[in-house]
């Protein structure tokens, strides 16, 4: 699955995260801080305002256990732990993503609040009952056997533990004529419609407490970031070259075509383990 996702054009040069800190002043090896970072480190849409909201709806405090699933160059992670004084286990499938993502952290003071693994999360091997919370951005669709990782993490969170997510649900199949672009750009793992979804978090052992759709946020959002990327092609190019932009360009391209085209939609929740 590690290879397989690297089809994606976001997963495939890690180290650029590197080169833009070097380009905004920051040498290779610099102290830097978790509000610097998290201007550059966040994968997902809406950057630590959707932080904000995961850490409003669970309660995350001070001496919290997190477990983030897909945690790429861990800035979801650095910034609940920043924010909250919580401490959080970030789980990254992507050996790259890891090593950049711990090296981003150990330029940050930390005082060890953030444990990065670099695992398959089907395959991790998880206490009971561990964590008080599970949080993941646009991670779970790519995962097969939904089942499994839900189980698996109802069982890592202790009776009343939250899981937060938001997460791309299938609305409508592509044609045969785009089935193998859209596995390729997207590489959906257990992308299942709206009912299915909450259907599975239900026998998984989890009481969802509310839900937000987010399409047409999200393909207004991915809509404005394909315009401004291009708007900066320039700027991009001097730092990562012609055919550093083309990748990332091709990837925005596609995701907001996707969620325009009514192929897939996004939703964002906050359920509860039943005790």
């Amino acid at each position: 699955m590690a290879d397989d996702i690297k089809t994606m054009q976001l997963y495939q040069r890690p180290e650029r995260i590197l080169a833009d800190l070097q380009a905004q002043g920051f040498d290779m090896g610099a102290t830097l801080t978790v509000e610097a970072l998290s201007q550059l480190d966040q994968l997902h849409y809406h950057g630590t305002d959707a932080l904000d909201v995961a850490i409003a709806e669970c309660g995350i405090g001070a001496g919290d256990r997190v477990l983030e699933v897909g945690s790429g160059w861990g800035g979801c992670a650095r910034y609940i732990a920043h924010r909250t004084g919580a401490e959080v286990t970030a789980v990254e499938l992507q050996a790259d993503y890891d090593q950049v993502a711990r090296e981003l952290s150990s330029r940050v003071t930390m005082n060890g609040a953030v444990d990065h693994l670099n695992a398959d999360f089907l395959e991790l091997d998880l206490p009971e009952g561990e964590f008080d919370h599970a949080v993941s951005w646009l991670a779970f669709f790519h995962i097969p056997h939904r089942e499994i990782y839900l189980g698996k993490l109802g069982r890592a969170l202790a009776p009343g533990g939250y899981l937060f997510a938001e997460d791309l649900y299938l609305i409508q199949k592509p044609g045969e004529d785009e089935a193998e672009d859209f596995r390729q750009h997207l590489r959906p793992g257990s992308l299942v419609d709206r009912d299915a979804y909450f259907a599975g978090l239900e026998v998984a052992g989890f009481d969802v407490i509310n839900r937000t759709d987010m399409t047409q946020d999200w393909s207004e959002f991915t809509a404005s970031r394909l315009r401004a990327f291009r708007d900066a092609r320039e700027e991009y190019e001097a730092v990562h070259g012609p055919e550093g932009y083309t990748a990332i360009e091709l990837f925005y391209a596609k995701m907001a075509g996707y969620l325009a085209r009514g192929l897939v939609g996004g939703i964002r929740f906050a359920a509860v383990r039943r005790g």
